[in-house]
């Protein structure tokens, strides 16, 4: 058995990067590189400082923990291109560059949304149901899902603007994103059970229109419109925190849209 383990060897790579980072500490991370630095001749010339091999380990934690992050994952063919914006997300992280962690936290949404809604007949599931009186409520003496008494359609629902006497036929290509996203969220996340009454689903929706606000402010560029600024406003002074909000949310959306989609196998 080895004397150490994987998990506690990497954890001694970052106490270690977070040691010659501080000013104080340039002693240590000397020190370091006149006793190591031969030995890694392999990976690094001479010459090179000692941070590029501690650029190096960082690489090569991030690469493991966006593999670990998407092990299971069921979409195996969008699989690769996930892993790779999650090790862009976390390098934008480090960085502190906030507007492009968002870019590539979003385009791992972007990517699990787009691709289940067309491979899973999303859209084919809608026009079927599109007017059926959403799932509210559920009692617990019949042990059984309510639907509305509202009278809001599924259709309705994921438009959120849509009239409710309409008849439901719109094309796949007038879907904004952010139906789209509603639409899985409400099959994938939620198992088509929704709380109506709850505030759960658009708590959800509104962390994903968050980090979709600030995508943009990345994205498209120029003058932000009333909306953008106000995210702007309530987001990026204290992006700090923003952060941990983000990756928990990206971390619910994976687990259980996995978990739902695998269930269907």
């Amino acid at each position: 058995m080895a004397k150490y383990s994987k998990e506690s060897l990497e954890k001694l790579l970052k106490l270690i990067d977070d040691i010659c980072k501080d000013e104080k500490y340039l002693w240590f991370k000397n020190d370091l590189q006149k006793k190591y630095s031969p030995t890694l001749s392999n990976k690094f010339d001479n010459n090179e400082s000692i941070s590029k091999i501690y650029e190096y380990c960082i690489k090569e934690i991030i690469s493991k923990q966006a593999n670990k992050f998407y092990e299971d994952f069921k979409l195996d063919e969008i699989k690769p291109k996930l892993i790779e914006d999650f090790i862009r997300m976390e390098h934008f992280r480090r960085d502190d560059n906030f507007e492009d962690f968002c870019l590539a936290m979003f385009q791992q949404i972007e990517n699990i949304v787009t691709y289940t809604f067309n491979s899973y007949d999303v859209l084919q599931k809608l026009k079927n149901n599109s007017n059926e009186y959403l799932i509210s409520t559920y009692n617990k003496d019949l042990k059984k899902f309510i639907r509305s008494s509202y009278g809001i359609t599924l259709g309705k629902f994921i438009f959120q603007k849509y009239k409710i006497n309409e008849t439901f036929n719109i094309h796949t290509q007038t879907w904004y994103f952010m139906n789209k996203l509603r639409s899985i969220l409400y099959y994938y996340y939620f198992n088509c059970q929704i709380e109506f009454n709850s505030t759960k689903f658009e708590e959800v929706y509104q962390s994903a229109n968050e980090l979709y606000q600030v995508r943009n402010l990345n994205h498209r560029g120029g003058e932000k419109s009333e909306y953008q600024q106000k995210i702007y406003d309530e987001i990026i002074p204290q992006h700090n925190k923003y952060y941990f909000k983000f990756l928990g949310f990206l971390e619910d959306f994976v687990t259980t849209t996995n978990k739902n989609l695998s269930s269907l196998h």
